[in-house]
């Protein structure tokens, strides 16, 4: 009878991993839909756009990492009408769909072309967001006065290039990778 006992708690403990793992596994899935120009995923309908050759995200991405993301202010409205704030790791990492990238500095350039920061925050176009950022120390900053953008570009072991966007300037810039900023998806 303890060998049924144990095969079966063995079984169900098997079976429990399992369906934890393919959860996991299945969570960063989402169905693009070209012609609705929308990226289905389990936790929000995100709007895309073509840009040139690229379909980005046309919305920073709102999906929920614990440890790793937050609203700015720790105020679910903020991502609500913002996106959450990542850190590098997690943006590099874990963010991104199946079949869609953290965008590079390049991929960033040849989408802002000579755009004005004007042009950047309508919604026909790339739809800037004034997020701001969460300093690794959890101090937020700069909400409505600029966005920040992961690329996928480390500068070396402890910082990472940011896209930093405010009323007049486009920068590339690296900072430290457990600071919190904005996250766009381009597909591959």
């Amino acid at each position: 009878m303890k060998k049924i006992f144990k095969a079966a708690v063995l079984i169900a403990t098997a079976l429990a991993a399992a369906i934890v793992f393919s959860g996991c596994e299945q969570a960063n899935v989402c169905n693009y839909d070209e012609a609705a120009s929308t990226l289905s995923c389990p936790e929000k309908v995100y709007k895309t756009m073509k840009i040139g050759e690229a379909v980005w995200t046309a919305e920073n991405m709102g999906t929920y990492i614990p440890d790793s993301s937050v609203c700015y202010g720790n105020d679910h409205a903020n991502c609500d009408q913002m996106g959450r704030l990542y850190t590098w790791n997690a943006a590099n990492t874990a963010l991104c769909p199946n079949g869609w990238a953290l965008p590079t500095q390049k991929d960033y350039q040849a989408a802002f072309g000579k755009a004005t920061v004007e042009e950047l925050k309508k919604a026909g176009s790339f739809n800037v967001k004034f997020a701001g950022f969460r300093y690794f120390d959890g101090k937020f900053a700069d909400k409505d006065a600029s966005a920040s953008f992961w690329t996928n570009e480390a500068y070396d072991d402890s910082r990472a290039y940011l896209v930093r966007i405010t009323d007049s300037t486009i920068t590339y810039e690296h900072f430290n990778k457990s600071i919190a900023a904005s996250v766009r998806c381009i597909k591959k």
